[in-house]
């Protein structure tokens, strides 16, 4: 009788420490899911990568509103030589052009002049037909095509991060139900050498037991390994060492987690989902390029400007002159290339318009199967729930019947088989509840660092 209540206390401390009701001395503080969403966005790696070409993106806009503002450039030369007519202008440009260049010797075989050339010039367009207006438009909507992008990564990393989250969380409750179970097992194990040792039990009894110990022995190893690799993973997709110390992560315990109607979800789909967003922008784009294309066809309305200064030397002072006037550029053809740059256009844009209505049809299908799974995953807490305490009930009888001689030591190996077995499958349920909850909000475009989804 000693023997069987140490047994019996040796299962009930492992399933209080599986349970975790006793914490380790000196444990770290939780790592709540509000604390974790929030170190996430903050040291991503990937979501970091993002900032250079939103940046560039802002660049590029600010760079397109130089259109509408003079252009003025400065350039220095210098330059030597006897051609003739080289020398002709440049001896008129210096004001140093006197009668005896117009001797026949010095205009058909002149001595050779030197001529530093300071130029100042500037142009300014006055109408083009849009064309720096629609540069600008397109900038813009570039901007806003990279800030989507930014939004769709952001949503597609919250859900790996909640994925990454509550998988530590199923790795945790995987490896205290190993825990248990191989408790479990040296307490069958040691229940089974008592009564084999009483002669109230025969040998295969304690060969099934150790048997069944070796295995619980393997599982709680694989485990553990899977729990360090998941907290492995949990401190990369939060921007940390690998090996950081984190503190524990939320228990799996079910949540109501009440889901929408698909009417109500698919109405907030194509105003919030960033992916769709995007994709508008980039029917735009094509749009302005059509437009853009067209305006190549119309003239350039433009004014210059020009003031120069031509010296014999850098001590020798020459003369200087300006220039400034209104033109008008206007491309009559090129070779057809602006006709087949349009239609080319077209076709792009033709394009973007039948990806905006597969991806239409696309997220309403994703939606739909986020939705139902959804559904199932909150049905089989309910099941699992309910499984799991017909297990546990299942084994106490079981081992009850076997301290009375009345079950075989395979029948109360196979119910503490089936209790840990149920115990994993409540967990995992309680897992696939929240990510599928999750993966519905991100399916709806709803998923943010403050949707339920992402709230304790």
């Amino acid at each position: 009788m000693k023997n069987l209540a140490r047994v019996h206390f040796l299962i009930l401390a492992a399933t209080l420490a599986g349970a975790g009701l006793a914490a380790p001395a000196g444990a770290q503080q939780p790592l709540t899911l509000r604390e974790f969403v929030t170190r996430v966005l903050e040291h991503n790696p990937d979501l970091a990568a993002d900032g250079p070409a939103r940046e560039a993106a802002r660049a590029d806009l600010q760079a397109s509103r130089a259109g509408y503002l003079p252009r003025l450039d400065f350039e220095q030369s210098y330059a030597g030589g006897n051609n003739p007519v080289y020398v002709f202008g440049t001896l008129l440009t210096q004001r140093r052009f006197t009668a005896a260049n117009f001797a026949l010797s010095s205009l058909n075989s002149p001595d050779a002049v030197d001529n530093l050339q300071t130029r100042l010039s500037a142009r300014q367009t006055l109408w083009d037909f849009g064309r720096t207006k629609r540069r600008m438009e397109s900038a813009a909507t570039g901007a806003e095509l990279v800030d989507r992008g930014h939004e769709n990564h952001v949503r597609h990393v919250l859900l790996a991060a909640l994925d990454t989250y509550y998988s530590v969380s199923l790795a945790r409750e995987a490896h205290r139900a190993s825990q248990v179970a191989l408790e479990s097992a040296a307490a069958i194990h040691a229940q089974a050498r008592s009564r084999v040792e009483s002669g109230l039990a025969v040998e295969a009894d304690l060969l099934r037991s150790q048997a069944h110990l070796a295995a619980a022995r393997q599982r709680e190893i694989q485990a553990r390994s899977h729990l360090e690799t998941a907290r492995a993973a949990l401190n990369r997709i939060m921007g940390q060492p690998l090996d950081s110390p984190l503190g524990e992560t939320a228990p799996l315990a079910p949540a109501a987690l009440p889901l929408p109607t698909e009417e109500s979800l698919a109405a907030e789909q194509l105003a919030r989902r960033p992916d769709y967003q995007a994709k508008l922008a980039e029917m735009r784009l094509a749009e302005l390029e059509v437009r853009n294309g067209r305006g190549e066809f119309l003239p350039v309305v433009g004014a210059f400007a020009s003031w120069e200064m031509d010296n014999p030397s850098l001590k020798d002072y020459g003369g200087n002159n300006w220039t400034a006037g209104v033109s008008l550029r206007w491309n009559l053809f090129a070779g057809g290339a602006d006709a087949a740059r349009l239609q080319a256009a077209r076709h792009r844009l033709e394009q973007r318009q039948r990806e905006l209505r597969a991806l239409e049809s696309a997220m309403a299908l994703e939606l739909r199967a986020s939705l139902l799974q959804a559904k199932a995953a909150e049905e089989q807490v309910d099941v699992t729930r309910a499984a799991q305490a017909q297990a546990e009930e299942g084994l106490r009888i079981l081992k009850n019947r076997y301290d009375a001689g009345l079950a075989t030591m395979t029948d109360l190996l196979s119910a503490e088989t089936a209790r840990a077995a149920a115990r994993t499958a409540f967990a995992e349920a309680v897992y696939h509840h929240r990510i599928s909850f999750a993966g519905l909000e991100s399916a709806a475009g709803l998923l943010s660092p403050s949707s339920k989804a992402t709230q304790p």
